[in-house]
């Protein structure tokens, strides 16, 4: 039985039943949606759960909606996990239950990369905030926008119960700033506003007159939606490195 994905309400999100997936490249196809199911998950579910049971590191699986997948052994260890990649279907047939399958039935973190489609972007969000929702799983789920940042959520290790409930050493710190990523602007912008819809922060808006498009930088996270939904790809990130002096 699926489990109840109610905000607020603590659900327990087992993913008890396999997601519903059919193709290679991709998560939709069958005649019944009774039937669905995805030979190539259940069997990269099954890996994980071996590697994981023979003492290997945490398995991570890294869901691309581009062309081409980044070509690897699946199971290397990446950072601090062993990485499987599998192509989404582009049509954003991925539901929350396919995710929920994954983190249930082999996989520690899942890291889904941006669609290119704009109208796929938000849903992408909602997926990602219902999983969070549930007990237990929030922080299991994330998006990513480059290799880099998917770099940086592979370098990340899952901590423990135990190790959350440490104190951090004290440590003196200047004031970092407020920015957290900075937006850089070519030229080619057709001021189609698919940033201004995508930015979760409202940092991204049209001037006045609606003839320039300006950014408010102390508002910018840094996350790179605008980046992924700019048709044109004239926008991109600079990271704003946060400025820390240990005692």
């Amino acid at each position: 039985m699926h489990a109840s994905l109610v905000r607020g309400s603590a659900p327990r999100c087992t993913g008890e039943r396999m997601s519903q997936l059919t193709s290679e490249l991709g998560f939709c196809g069958a005649a019944s949606p009774n039937v669905r199911r995805s030979a190539v998950l259940e069997r990269v579910c099954l890996k994980a759960r071996l590697r994981t049971r023979i003492g290997g590191a945490p398995e991570a699986l890294v869901l691309y909606y581009a062309a081409s997948v980044p070509a690897h052994v699946n199971g290397d260890l990446r950072g601090s996990y062993a990485v499987t990649n599998l192509r989404v279907c582009p049509s954003g047939c991925l539901r929350t239950e396919d995710v929920l399958g994954a983190l249930a039935h082999g996989f520690s973190r899942v890291f889904i990369e941006l669609s290119p489609d704009i109208r796929l972007i938000h849903r992408q969000l909602d997926l990602v905030e219902d999983i969070a929702a549930c007990a237990g799983l929030d922080g299991t789920v994330a998006l990513f926008h480059s290799e880099n940042a998917l770099s940086v959520l592979l370098d990340d290790p899952i901590k423990d119960d135990a190790d959350a409930a440490i104190p951090p050493e004290p440590r003196a710190e200047t004031e970092a700033p407020s920015v957290a990523g900075y937006v850089s602007l070519t030229d080619g912008c057709t001021l189609c506003q698919h940033c201004v819809w995508s930015c979760p922060t409202d940092a991204m808006h049209l001037g006045d007159t609606g003839n320039t498009l300006e950014i408010r930088d102390q508002a910018c996270t840094g996350c790179g939606l605008c980046a992924s939904a700019c048709p044109e790809r004239v926008l991109s990130i600079l990271p704003v490195a946060t400025v820390l002096c240990s005692a």
